[in-house]
């Protein structure tokens, strides 16, 4: 029960609840209603700070008071206090969306992201495989596509190309997989593990995966998506070579047509010799 109470506080506390105000509303759901001193006792607050405690919990309507001398203090419902938050944080969503939208920002600014953090890492690229309309292609060991199962499942289901280029074994291949089925523990021993993702040639991320230390960027700029394609491409065909594998119709899907002919102009050249 102790190690529930820390993780639902923890949580609480992420919804702007302090430290007190969530030990205050776990002792009241399990004994209510109760007055400051019984509050203080069980949760183990002072008794110089409870009252402070509850009177902001009141006034963000977590708890109501019953009348009397002392007052007494009833908690949401832990059903109602999911709903309160909910509206709560949709509200202020709203708000900041309406105030952000009359500052004028360049766009271009916010083209750049750095990603800290290995749990933020596989977030932005569920984020952005979950946005997928037409493609995804990935280059990245077994560990890193097995947390991205279940969305590049789904976006398979949305007729997405998929195509998984990898050195590691993957254990349950996904739409078009290439890889040269080493183990992971071998790779370890001689490459830290990396990604990267372009989706749908409008955004890329890419850089560490390792899970002590990830770091990585996300991008919209088409210069940087150009490259880490062609990355990718490259050990595609790289792959095809040494695997004896005809990979030319699955680079010809996913390769960027570029907007002026090169061979077209390589030949004029040539004549203008």
């Amino acid at each position: 029960m102790a190690n529930i109470e820390r993780e639902i506080s923890t949580l609480l506390e992420r919804f702007g609840f302090s430290a007190n105000a969530a030990k205050a509303y776990l002792s009241l759901v399990n004994s209510n209603p109760a007055t400051g001193y019984e509050v203080s006792k069980y949760s183990a607050i002072p008794r110089s700070a409870i009252y402070g405690t509850l009177t902001r919990m009141e006034k963000m309507g977590i708890v109501s008071s019953e009348g009397g001398n002392p007052k007494r203090y009833i908690p949401l419902s832990p059903s109602s206090l999911i709903e309160h938050l909910q509206n709560l944080h949709e509200n202020q969503i709203e708000d900041l969306k309406l105030a952000l939208d009359k500052m004028e920002m360049d766009e271009e600014a916010f083209d750049f992201w750095h990603i800290h953090g290995y749990d933020n890492l596989i977030y932005k690229m569920r984020e952005a495989v979950n946005s997928a309309s037409t493609l995804v292609i990935i280059n990245a060991w077994n560990n890193e596509v097995e947390k991205l199962k279940k969305e590049l499942k789904a976006a398979e289901a949305r007729d997405v190309n998929i195509v998984i280029f990898s050195f590691s074994r993957i254990k349950k291949p996904i739409g078009t997989t290439i890889s040269y089925d080493l183990d992971e523990k071998d790779l370890n021993e001689i490459w830290k593990p990396k990604v990267v993702l372009v989706v749908d040639n409008k955004l890329t991320i890419m850089g560490s995966s390792s899970q002590q230390n990830g770091r990585a960027v996300w991008t919209s700029n088409p210069a940087i998506i150009k490259i880490a394609s062609d990355y990718i491409i490259l050990d595609i065909t790289l792959a095809g070579q040494r695997l004896g594998i005809d990979i030319n119709p699955i680079v010809k899907n996913i390769m960027q047509k570029d907007e002026f002919d090169l061979d077209r102009l390589i030949n004029q050249a040539k004549s203008d010799i």
